[in-house]
């Protein structure tokens, strides 16, 4: 069990000339959401967006009292880390009942930084724990072609090896011999 729950309303603090983005889960008193976005996170809305599955979608802020926060460890200390999009999927049953909802956790993280392979190993921990909940829980990175490669810590094998990194070299070969691009 994860203690995560959305609120009837959330604060968010924007520039006035912020873009409008469709679909938020929580829209202004106008209908409209609106969001200062950096460049990975625009890049990949709009490409999760473009899929007719992906009904909403969440900004998932640092440190709010209705974000996602999931733990991991740095030099012994144990810090949050607030992935950057939750995506909701619609799942269509073949027998045409009502259909389900999926929550994915998608956050992109700049391979430079020095927190790289922590937070793969707590993604993939969390996964461990609470995947069942989710649909896919991703660590995203551009390749050399500018083009989004994923590692999906719910698909176990993937999830055993991001545990068993100790550095980033190494979850970067991790991502050449198993990051999926789309």
């Amino acid at each position: 069990m994860i203690d995560w729950r959305l609120e009837a309303s959330i604060d968010f603090r924007r520039s006035t000339n912020a873009p409008i983005y469709q679909r938020h889960l929580y829209l202004e008193e106008d209908g409209q959401f609106r969001a200062d976005l950096g460049t990975w996170e625009r890049e990949l809305l709009e490409q999760e967006l473009a899929k007719p599955d992906r009904v909403a979608w969440l900004r998932n802020l640092d440190r709010k009292s209705w974000s996602l926060e999931i733990p991991y460890q740095t030099g012994g200390d144990i810090r949050p880390l607030f992935p950057d999009l939750v995506m909701v999927r619609q799942q269509n049953t073949a027998d045409g009942d009502e259909p389900s909802y999926l929550f994915d956790i998608l956050e992109p993280h700049d391979p430079s930084r020095s927190d790289n392979f922590e937070k793969a190993i707590g993604l993939a921990r969390f996964a461990e724990h609470h995947g069942h909940l989710f649909g896919r829980i991703q660590l995203l990175r551009k390749d050399s072609n500018g083009h989004f490669q994923r590692l999906e810590m719910n698909d176990s094998s993937i999830c055993k090896q991001v545990l068993l990194v100790t550095s980033n070299p190494q979850l970067d070969a991790l991502f050449d011999a198993h990051g999926l691009v789309c």
